[in-house]
């Protein structure tokens, strides 16, 4: 699966692209494309990756994201196998910043607007009381057609640059340093990270995939995602322990296994330094809450 330019088709009737896309499984490689997005997943679970981002999403996950910015979704593996209890509904909005007409959004009334633009930049996420006003919003916008989907839509980006409630995902770094000319070189190397985590993943490969030696790669993944590439597949591969944590009844050690690490000492380890939590203290707490 190569990491792409998605390009959105436009609507000669309308100057938004909206879709509700009710479907077995989530199945779009890593992207990035010129307009803005919003999603709002409905029903689905697994990871999101956004940028430097690794975390995983659960149903009702709410993302605003700026142009160009990689990013995918992707559902846990028994959405793969068949299950028809499974399923994702989510709704997605794109638009370009010239949507409306050159300079709108410059309008002195729409300066909170700009400042969400930017903060979009590293995709923000969501929560608290902000999430039901926008997702009602954003479900309205769909429903809706003509000046009246219009004016919901202006409303919906109001209500996501007045939000208090909210996390920004990849760091204010990298998309200081994002750009158009590496985003396809480093998609490729993240997107085998994604596919391979739970494998032995060398230093060879990568840089094989970045077509450099391998001092020079390192220099390069850390320049372009602010993390080395051991902590980044860490961070892969922690998350997937979480979601099989909370999921499964699966024991530690059978955790540790299934997400490609052959010692439950390391595994640990890494598991505390990214959580903040012991493996057996993360299960505990969400069981105590469930």
């Amino acid at each position: 699966m190569q990491p792409k330019l998605e390009k959105i088709s436009s609507n000669l009737l309308s100057s938004l692209a909206v879709k509700r896309e009710i479907t077995p499984y989530m199945d779009y490689p890593l992207h990035y494309h010129p307009e803005y997005e919003i999603i709002l997943v409905e029903k689905s679970r697994g990871i999101r990756l956004m940028g430097n981002h690794v975390g995983h999403f659960n149903d009702g996950d709410l993302v605003f994201i700026s142009s160009n910015l990689p990013h995918v979704w992707k559902n846990d593996k028994e959405y793969y196998q068949g299950n028809k209890d499974l399923n994702v509904d989510v709704f997605v909005i794109h638009f370009r910043e010239d949507a409306l007409c050159d300079g709108f959004f410059n309008l002195a009334e729409l300066t909170h607007v700009k400042k969400l633009f930017a903060l979009g930049k590293q995709g923000i996420l969501i929560k608290g009381k902000d999430h039901e006003v926008i997702a009602s919003l954003i479900r309205k916008v769909y429903h809706t057609s003509g000046f009246e989907r219009l004016i919901t839509f202006l409303h919906t980006l109001d209500a996501f640059a007045n939000a208090k409630e909210y996390e920004l995902l990849s760091s204010h770094a990298y998309a200081e340093s994002n750009n158009n000319t590496e985003t396809e070189r480093i998609n490729l190397v993240i997107d085998f990270l994604m596919q391979n985590y739970a494998t032995e993943v060398s230093l060879d490969q990568l840089a094989s995939l970045a077509s450099m030696n391998k001092s020079s790669f390192c220099r390069y993944f850390k320049s372009r995602t602010h993390k080395t590439c051991s902590q980044f597949l860490n961070e892969i591969r922690i998350t997937h322990a979480c979601k099989l944590l909370i999921n499964t009844d699966m024991a530690i050690s059978n955790v540790c296994y299934k997400t490609g690490y052959n010692n439950v000492s390391h595994f640990n380890r890494q598991f505390k330094l990214i959580t903040g939590s012991s493996a057996k203290a993360y299960k505990k707490e969400f069981l105590k809450n469930v």
